[in-house]
């Protein structure tokens, strides 16, 4: 019940994408999960005057990615795990997802380089893309952080997506003896509001409303979850109640059609300020 069996890291050679890696297979080893890593060359789109300057430029970044896997075989060897790798050319999002979903993946891994410029550059990147198009949940691990399934933050918007998350992120809680939080956050408009208090009571007996089922089930799988319903900037409002609550993972839902919106929305201002690993649930079953 939603225990992940197969992941695939995605490696670009990066310092943030070979700390992921390795928080990754210390994952992998400990709940016994087969591992996976993929290192895609992309398009070269620069201009260049002949085709010896072309394959030359072309063979530089081949190596970088070739070295990527070589590393993480290295680094794999050295910890007794095995370790299937796949280079592959081509655009990097839609190759991650194809080889995940070609080899039953069921957990898509991906570096983040940093809170500050991740959001500056997230837009574009193929690690939003990958958010974005991915089927399959993905985690996205910032430098700095470990990957721990201990005590997990799931933030929800009240929505069907938002709450089929929290009730998939639960039986991983379950599954992994993690204890587990929900979160909602209010947000209104900066400029102040008459009988603003009044509003806030309404919406918070709304959002409590519609949460009271998830919670039931929750509580059927004897999990014991704390709710917070507060107003303000979303992303700031969950980053201190991760902090507050020495949380280790924060989940966030987003299905097909939310997932396509991720770029300019509050989950990319989640994401990319988050001090713990994020796991974006894709999927609504087991």
């Amino acid at each position: 019940m939603c225990k992940f069996k197969r992941i695939l890291v995605a490696l670009d050679g990066s310092d943030a994408s070979k700390h992921a890696f390795e928080e990754a297979l210390n994952f992998a080893k400990n709940e016994d999960i087969e591992l996976m890593a993929i290192s895609v060359i992309p398009p070269y789109k620069g201009l260049v005057s002949s085709l010896s300057i072309f394959g030359h430029v072309r063979d530089n970044i081949k190596k970088t990615y070739i070295k990527a896997l070589e590393e993480a075989k290295m680094f794999a060897e050295e910890n007794q795990m095995e370790l299937k790798t796949f280079l592959e050319e081509g655009r990097p999002c839609e190759k991650v997802i194809e080889v995940a979903i070609k080899n039953n993946c069921d957990l898509i891994v991906t570096g983040r380089r940093g809170a500050t410029s991740f959001e500056k550059i997230l837009i574009g990147s193929t690690a939003a893309k990958i958010i974005n198009d991915s089927p399959i949940d993905v985690l996205i691990i910032p430098r700095k952080t470990l990957l721990k399934i201990q005590k997990i933050l799931v933030a929800t918007d009240g929505s069907i997506p938002g709450n089929n998350a929290v009730k998939r992120t639960a039986k991983i809680a379950k599954v992994y003896g993690a204890t587990l939080d929900v979160a909602s956050v209010i947000q209104l408009p900066p400029e102040s509001i008459i009988g603003e208090e009044e509003l806030l009571g309404i919406l918070r007996e709304e959002i409590s409303k519609q949460l009271e089922p998830v919670i039931n089930e929750i509580e059927g799988l004897d999990l014991k979850p704390q709710v917070f319903i507060e107003k303000g900037e979303p992303y700031a409002v969950i980053v201190n109640i991760i902090k507050n609550l020495g949380a280790t993972l924060l989940a966030i839902g987003a299905d097909e059609e939310t997932g396509k919106k991720l770029i300019g929305s509050v989950a990319q201002k989640i994401i990319a300020n988050s001090p713990v690993p994020i796991l974006v649930i894709k999927k609504n079953g087991d």
